[in-house]
């Protein structure tokens, strides 16, 4: 059928050259030009007929499998948009509040502390994994408040959720929606604080963040893990915290690796929202541990995985 097909677009174009219609009295007329336009015009009208014709008739031919490829592709992931939005907001601000509650201000560790203390130190850490410190410092500034007296920052005494609301602006998926990178806005609410720091300043209380999620099936919850290219703070509006924080992602992230990271010597050929962005980006590329890219931090030329609280 296919050859045949062929063959019937070989004798129409050929017949198109030998007598090509409406073309004859443009001739005649001397105007060679415009009938070369219109023999040019008829062929690919010509052409596109039989190509669609023999694609539809190769399609019944060969009992065509788009069907069972779209049987194959996830349900439509807009019902859960609005719920990875809720929860990569809640896994925020719970990583804030177990800093809250669980990190040690107070707490110094030098080379030569005693080794008590030292093992005092190991023993509780040991019971709130991740609690010691914040590497990307991304979670504990917004669960500390400053001592004006101890002139130090100290645990908030104000629970996490009524000192910060915390808004899922956008969220950009991978194709098949395990990746993903949000933009997250901080909208502070720091009264003033007896013995603590006064009342911060209301007109400049909004501050973005991006973070990558991730998981390994789309049934599941996304774990979050910062971005540190950028983050905006001290904004006086929702909107131009998040225009500013989006504008540096998706026109701004080219270049080269942060030195003394994981992505140092890494080149940045695409930015947020790029076609090849979560294919090629060095964010996704597989660490010598196994892990990806943005799993991991780099500590005193160490590259050890975050630990952060999981969001399921």
């Amino acid at each position: 059928m296919n050859i045949l097909l062929i063959v019937l677009v070989k004798m129409k174009l050929k017949n198109t050259f030998l007598n090509p219609q409406g073309t004859d009295q443009e001739v005649q007329r001397g105007n060679r030009s415009q009938a070369k336009k219109m023999i040019k015009y008829e062929n690919m009208k010509t052409v596109s007929v039989y190509l669609y014709v023999l694609t539809l008739t190769n399609c019944i031919f060969l009992r065509c499998h788009s069907k069972i490829m779209i049987e194959k592709v996830p349900k439509s992931m807009s019902i859960y948009y609005e719920e990875d939005r809720k929860k990569v907001a809640d896994c925020f601000v719970a990583n804030v509040e177990y800093y809250r509650r669980f990190h040690r201000f107070d707490w110094k560790i030098y080379v030569d502390i005693p080794d008590s203390v030292r093992y005092k130190y190991e023993s509780y850490y040991s019971k709130y994994p991740g609690a010691e410190w914040d590497p990307a410092n991304f979670f504990i500034p917004f669960a500390s408040r400053y001592n004006e007296i101890q002139e130090a920052y100290v645990n908030s005494p104000i629970p996490t959720v009524e000192q910060i609301t915390v808004t899922t602006d956008t969220i950009v998926y991978s194709d098949d929606h395990l990746f993903c990178v949000a933009f997250l806005v901080i909208e502070l609410h720091y009264d003033e604080i007896e013995g603590l720091e006064p009342k911060r300043q209301t007109g400049r209380k909004f501050s973005a963040q991006a973070i990558i999620g991730y998981r390994d099936n789309v049934e599941k919850t996304l774990d979050i893990y910062p971005l540190t290219k950028h983050k905006v703070v001290g904004f006086e509006s929702f909107e131009a915290a998040t225009k500013m924080l989006k504008d540096l992602y998706f026109n701004k992230l080219r270049g080269k690796g942060i030195t003394g990271s994981v992505y140092e010597g890494k080149k940045f050929n695409h930015n947020v929202g790029d076609r090849s962005f979560f294919k090629s980006s060095p964010y996704f590329q597989k660490h010598k541990s196994g892990l990806y890219n943005f799993q991991m931090y780099r500590h005193l030329a160490k590259d050890k995985p975050y630990n952060y609280l999981t969001c399921d």
